[in-house]
C-alpha cells in the first residue's frame, strides 16, 4: 500500500454520519447500544444507507 498523502479530498472526504443516524433514531428506528456500523453506502457524496451489526449478530439496515 502506498504511503503517499491523498491530494484530492473530494475522492476521499470525511462523512459525518452521526447527525443523520440520530434523525432516524428520533423517527422510531432504534439501534441497540453496542451496535457497530459495518457498511456505509455513499451516492454522489450523500450517505444513502448504513448497515449496523448488533451485539447479538443481527444486521439492521437504515436507508436515508
Amino acid at each position: 500500500m502506498s504511503k503517499e498523502p491523498v491530494k484530492d479530498l473530494s475522492v476521499n472526504s470525511v462523512v459525518e454520519p452521526e447527525a443523520q443516524a440520530s434523525e432516524d433514531i428520533e423517527r422510531g428506528t432504534e439501534i441497540p447500544e453496542g451496535s457497530r456500523v459495518v457498511t456505509i453506502i455513499v451516492n454522489k457524496g450523500e450517505v444513502t444507507e448504513k448497515v449496523y451489526q448488533t451485539p447479538a449478530g443481527e444486521r439492521i439496515t437504515l436507508k436515508f
